[in-house]
C-alpha cells in the first residue's frame, strides 16, 4: 500500500512539474501573441480605412461631383497613465496628403508605469490619388491632417481636389 502511495505521489510531481515548464512557456508566448495581433489590427483599420477614402477621391472627375462618406479611423490610448502623465499604451493614426497621396503613419507606444518606453514601433503607407493638387481639411477650409488616438468615426466631404473631414 505504501509502495502505491509512493509512486502516485511522486507521478502528481512530475507531472506538476511538466505542467509548470508548458504555462511558463505558453502564457508569455499567448500575451505577446495578442499585442501583436492588435498592433496588425490597427494597421489593417487604418489601411481599409484610408483606401475607402481614395477610392471615393479617385471615382470623382469633375468639379460638379461630390461623394460622402463615414469611415472609421482606427486608435487607443488607455486611461490608465505612467508617473509622468503619458498613457501607457497608445496606438496612433496620422492621415495628411501631400497633394497627390494619402499617407498614413501608425505608431504605437507602450510603457512602463515609472514612464518608460517598453515598446515604441511605427509603420507608414501611403495610397495613390488620382492627379495632384489634392487637398486634406477641415470643414473652415484650413488644411490639416488627421491625428487620432483613440478610434472615432469620420464624415468625408470629397469633391474635386479636396476631401474635408470633420469628426463625427
Amino acid at each position: 500500500m505504501d509502495n502505491r502511495a509512493q509512486i502516485t505521489v511522486e507521478a502528481l510531481i512530475i507531472l506538476g512539474a511538466i505542467l509548470l515548464i508548458i504555462l511558463s512557456v505558453s502564457v508569455p508566448t499567448t500575451l505577446f501573441s495578442g499585442r501583436v495581433a492588435r498592433d496588425v489590427q490597427h494597421a489593417a483599420d487604418a489601411r481599409y480605412a484610408v483606401e475607402q477614402i481614395a477610392a471615393a477621391a479617385n471615382s470623382i472627375t469633375s468639379d460638379y461631383e461630390r461623394r460622402v462618406l463615414t469611415v472609421y479611423i482606427p486608435g487607443y490610448t488607455t486611461a490608465a497613465t505612467a508617473t509622468g502623465g503619458e498613457p501607457l499604451q497608445e496606438r496612433r493614426t496620422v492621415i495628411s496628403t501631400d497633394g497627390d497621396v494619402l499617407k498614413v503613419w501608425l505608431s504605437q507606444v507602450r510603457r512602463y508605469t515609472n514612464g518608460s518606453l517598453a515598446a515604441n514601433s511605427s509603420y507608414s503607407f501611403s495610397v495613390d490619388l488620382q492627379g495632384t493638387g489634392w487637398r486634406l481639411a477641415h470643414p473652415n477650409g484650413t488644411e490639416a491632417s488627421i491625428v487620432e488616438r483613440s478610434g472615432a468615426w469620420y464624415n468625408f466631404t470629397i469633391t474635386y481636389k479636396n476631401i474635408t473631414f470633420s469628426r463625427g
